[in-house]
């Protein structure tokens, strides 16, 4: 129900209760009043007359008797009607013929009167009339109902003023503070808020205006440092603010009625979608890293939160969610991760890096019935470039060979330097001893190849050790120094050259 009308409901329903009581007390009051104030009037004027009627009964004169109340009578034909004389004895003597007083009894306008006469005690007869007082009653009616009509109108006056006054001061200032609710609702803080006198409407607004800026000035605190969004409750982006669209390189409008799909990244899996929107949609806060997308396809990561918003059933109606940029955090985490499990010198995989893929690579070919091959190569004649030509030339030796050794494998194998001039791989998804060993020739092969540094040609060797997964060994640890003893007993037996476990 509108405030408006709760407000003049109170001032109608008081009109409504006046009019009742005027029609139902007040009026019928004061007709009664009217009616009985005109009987005693009438009373008054046969006071007037009893002395003549009075004193003709006394002397027997007919004649006069009758000519003064046919004189009475004509004198008061408006108001009084059927005057009629009886004697002491109850015998009608004035009229002559006897009246039929029925049809003015019923009327509710006759008044019907009976006035004794009497001298010095003694009782002569009496008089009985009609008073008729329809016109005084009419005219008393619309004396009454002028009355009513103006105090009526007084009040309708007073009620509208009042009204008037109630919607400048309560009902208007409210109206702009559920406007300025809206707006901030929407997200808007740009809000011209009702001067009011220092009442308790006044007071509203003042603690409103103190509320406002206490809210604007944690939005302005938050939308410096967070990414902002609300959504409905199917996810709909309904709100986004500034560092959203800076953030994303979409446009507002662009946002505005989409879905996060919008920035999905692919990064995760659909399981961890999944998992999010059983946690929200249940009515709890979820909190958790998200990689998300530009509008220009560029990867960025964020710490975010999704508060629901509860109805008054407990079901969400709404989300907020409020994401903290950590993409160059996560780059710094990225580099570190990768320099813990990445040789500096050649950007290979470190021997922890390698042994966690080879436990993966075993895992997958559990499942599969395939074969895993390790092979650990020792350098053959490093040491002698190395003391001849410098670390310098060594070093850049080492980041050749690392760069022969990759071309020399698949993408789904792995490469790693375990520590000075000694290597490994890992060759996954192979179905037998001659995989390996095609592998094995050709690291060989491209290794003999004179290596140019400084103007000069550096020769070198390969000794390489293979033990075969599930052949020789089946856990990580056994694998890996089962092929580094296998390229120790290689390198005995002549160097540049492979063998594998078995051959041992």
């Amino acid at each position: 129900m509108s405030i408006k009308f709760k407000l003049a409901l109170p001032p109608l329903i008081g009109l409504f209760l006046i009019i009742l009581l005027i029609e139902t007390y007040w009026k019928p009051l004061q007709l009664e009043t009217a009616k009985i104030a005109f009987e005693k009037h009438n009373q008054e004027l046969l006071i007037l007359g009893e002395t003549g009627i009075t004193q003709h009964l006394l002397d027997r004169n007919l004649a006069s008797l009758y000519s003064s109340i046919a004189y009475i009578e004509d004198f008061h034909q408006n108001q009084w009607q059927n005057v009629t004389l009886y004697r002491e004895s109850g015998k009608q003597i004035y009229p002559l013929l006897k009246r039929n007083f029925e049809t003015t009894i019923k009327d509710k306008n006759f008044i019907h009167i009976v006035y004794p006469l009497s001298v010095e005690g003694t009782h002569l007869g009496h008089l009985e009339l009609d008073l008729d007082w329809g016109n005084e009653k009419l005219r008393v009616i619309q004396d009454i109902d002028g009355i009513r009509d103006i105090f009526i109108l007084m009040i309708i006056i007073s009620m509208l003023l009042s009204t008037l006054s109630q919607y400048r001061i309560i009902y208007s200032p409210l109206k702009r503070l559920g406007g300025a609710v809206n707006k901030i609702i929407s997200g808007s803080y740009n809000v011209d808020l009702p001067i009011t006198a220092k009442d308790e409407i006044g007071e509203l607004s003042s603690s409103f205006k103190m509320m406002m800026a206490e809210l604007a000035f944690q939005k302005n605190a938050l939308d410096h440092h967070s990414i902002v969004s609300t959504t409905d409750k199917d996810g709909v982006i309904t709100y986004a603010n500034n560092k959203f669209i800076d953030i994303t390189g979409y446009t507002r409008e662009e946002l505005i009625g989409k879905t996060h799909r919008l920035v999905k990244s692919g990064v995760h899996p659909p399981e961890f979608y999944k998992k999010l929107w059983e946690t929200i949609t249940h009515g709890d806060i979820w909190h958790g890293e998200l990689c998300n997308h530009t509008k220009a396809g560029k990867k960025y990561w964020v710490n975010s939160t999704i508060v629901p918003f509860l109805d008054k059933n407990g079901a969400p109606e709404r989300y907020v969610s409020i994401r903290t940029d950590i993409t160059k955090q996560k780059n710094i985490e990225e580099q570190l991760l990768h320099l813990a499990n990445h040789d500096n010198l050649t950007g290979l995989s470190t021997r922890r890096l390698c042994k966690e893929y080879l436990s993966s690579a075993l895992a997958v070919a559990r499942r599969n019935k395939n074969k895993v091959a390790v092979l650990f190569i020792d350098l053959d004649g490093f040491k002698a470039v190395n003391d001849t030509l410098g670390h310098t030339s060594g070093d850049f030796l080492l980041v050749k060979v690392a760069e022969r050794l990759i071309s020399s494998i698949r993408e789904s194998d792995m490469v790693s330097r375990i520590g000075g001039d000694e290597f490994m791989i890992i060759l996954t998804n192979i179905n037998n001893h001659e995989d390996a060993a095609i592998v094995a020739q050709n690291i060989i092969t491209v290794l003999a190849i004179p290596f140019l540094i400084g103007g000069k040609n550096a020769l070198i060797g390969a000794s390489i050790g293979i033990s075969l997964y599930p052949d020789n060994e089946k856990e990580t640890e056994a694998l890996i120094k089962s092929a580094d003893e296998v390229m120790y007993s290689v390198k005995r037996r002549g160097k540049n050259n492979f063998a594998f476990a078995d051959d041992v």
